[in-house]
C-alpha cells in the first residue's frame, strides 16, 4: 500500500468516524428550511408520522411517499382562530436517519407548520446541531477551503446558532410558538442537506465539537460573518442599531485586494432613499426635505458615515443604510468612497470588499489558515475580546 493511498484511506475512515459521532451531539436545533408552501411531498424509508391535531400516529413499511396539501387544509380551517398562529400539523421521521423533502434529503425529523400569513406550510427540520453545522460549512464557506478555515466558520456558526436557541429570538420577534430556532437564508445561516455535507466539513464540525466564543462574562453571543471586509472589520452598532457585547473593529490584513466594486445613483434614487431613511426614523429633517434642497458631501472610504445637507441643516447617514436600501448589487459592502457630481446630479461609490463586514471575514480566514494560522489564532484575530469554550 503507497503512502498516498494510506493517507487517503486515513482520510476517509476519519470522516465516516466525524459523521457518526456528529449524531451523538447533545444539542438539537430546529431549522426553518422551506416556505409558503401549497403542497409538502415527503418520502422516506419505514416512515414514522404524526398527525397532531387528530393524535394520530402511523408507521409505514417499506419506502413510502406523503402528500400534505397545505393550501386545501388551510382553505377548510380558515375559521378556525389556532390557525391565525402556526399551528404544527405533522411531525416524520424514519429510522434510517434520513428523509426526503422534494428532491433534498435531510437528517432528522420533519416538521409541517401551517403559515398564518398564507394558505400555506413551512418545513422545520429539526436536526442534531454538529450534523447541521457540517451541512453549513459547505453553504456559508467553500468546503474545499483549508480545514482550518472551516474550523473557525463552524466556531462562529455554531456561536450564532446556539445564542438564538438560548435567547429564544425567534419566538419573541414573532410574539407566539415560532416552532423553530432560525431558518436556512441569508436572514439568519444558510445550512444545506445531507448530500453538502463533505469529509472535510464533517472534521470541521467534529474538531470543534461544541465549541462557541463568548464574553469574558461568560455569555453567548451571535457571532457574525461575511464574505469579505475590505480590510477592517466593523462592530454590529456600525451596521445596525443594536450593540453587541465582546465585538471591537480589527483590521484584517489578509483581503484588501478583493472584491473592488464601483458604481451610480441618480439624484432622483437618491431623493427616494432620503425619503425612506426618514420614514424609518433613521433621522428627521424637519420637514426640509425637497427633491433638490439636498446637497452630499464627499466622504473617504475610512469614515462610517455620509454627510448630507437638507437646507441649511447637516446630517450623518450611516453608509450601512445605503447597503440596506440599494441593495447588495450596487452597494457590495459598508466600505466605499462617496462622491457628490453636481453637474451630473450622480453620485459614485467607489468601495472595496462584500458583504456587512462585521465578525470574521471569510476570504481573510481563509487566507489566515493558508499562512498556518489554526483555527483558535483565526477566531483571536476577528474577535479579540470574545474567549473560547467548550459547553459540551
Amino acid at each position: 500500500m503507497t503512502g498516498s493511498y494510506k493517507k487517503i484511506s486515513l482520510l476517509i475512515a476519519t470522516a465516516f468516524f466525524c459523521m457518526s459521532a456528529l449524531a451523538y451531539s447533545p444539542m438539537s436545533i430546529k431549522v426553518k428550511v422551506a416556505k409558503n408552501l401549497g403542497q409538502v411531498q415527503v418520502s422516506g424509508l419505514d416512515l414514522q408520522r404524526t398527525i397532531h391535531s387528530q393524535n394520530d400516529y402511523r408507521k409505514y413499511s417499506g419506502r413510502k411517499r406523503i402528500r400534505f396539501n397545505c393550501k386545501r387544509f388551510t382553505t377548510n380551517n380558515e375559521a378556525n382562530d389556532t390557525l391565525k398562529r402556526p399551528h404544527l400539523l405533522a411531525s416524520l421521521s424514519s429510522p434510517t436517519g434520513l428523509i426526503s423533502l422534494e428532491k433534498n434529503k435531510f437528517q432528522g425529523k420533519l416538521h409541517v407548520v401551517t403559515n398564518p400569513e398564507s394558505e400555506s406550510c413551512d418545513v422545520i427540520n429539526e436536526i442534531p446541531l454538529e450534523y447541521y453545522i457540517s451541512t453549513l460549512l459547505a453553504k456559508e464557506m467553500n468546503a474545499k477551503w483549508p480545514v482550518e478555515s472551516l474550523k473557525a466558520q463552524a466556531v462562529a456558526a455554531r456561536s450564532y446558532a446556539l445564542h438564538k436557541i438560548y435567547s429564544k429570538q425567534v419566538k419573541r420577534s414573532l410574539g407566539h410558538e415560532g416552532y423553530y430556532d432560525l431558518e436556512s437564508s441569508e436572514k439568519h445561516q444558510v445550512s444545506g442537506n445531507f448530500f453538502d455535507s463533505t469529509k472535510k466539513t464533517a472534521l470541521a464540525s467534529y474538531k470543534t465539537k461544541g465549541e462557541v466564543l463568548v464574553t469574558k462574562e461568560g455569555k453567548v453571543v451571535p457571532v457574525f460573518f461575511h464574505a469579505s471586509c475590505g480590510g477592517r472589520t466593523l462592530r454590529p452598532d456600525q451596521v445596525w442599531t443594536n450593540k453587541v457585547d465582546g465585538y471591537k473593529a480589527v483590521h484584517c490584513g489578509a483581503c484588501e485586494d478583493k472584491n473592488k466594486w464601483n458604481g451610480t445613483i441618480s439624484s432622483k434614487r437618491l431623493y427616494k432613499f432620503l425619503k425612506w431613511v426618514e420614514k424609518k426614523n433613521y433621522l428627521d429633517f424637519k420637514k426640509d426635505l425637497t427633491a433638490t434642497n439636498f446637497r452630499f458631501l464627499s466622504s473617504l472610504e475610512s469614515s462610517n458615515f455620509v454627510r448630507v445637507y437638507v437646507g441649511d441643516r447637516p446630517y450623518k447617514i450611516k453608509k450601512a443604510y445605503f447597503r440596506r436600501y440599494f441593495g447588495r448589487t450596487i452597494v457590495d459592502s459598508n466600505h466605499f468612497d462617496f462622491e457628490y457630481d453636481f453637474k451630473k446630479k450622480v453620485a459614485k461609490f467607489k468601495g472595496q470588499g462584500l458583504g456587512h463586514g462585521v465578525g470574521m471575514c471569510q476570504i481573510g480566514a481563509r487566507r489566515l489558515a493558508v499562512k498556518n494560522l489554526t483555527y483558535k489564532q483565526i477566531l483571536k484575530h476577528y474577535f479579540p475580546d470574545l474567549k473560547l469554550v467548550t459547553l459540551y
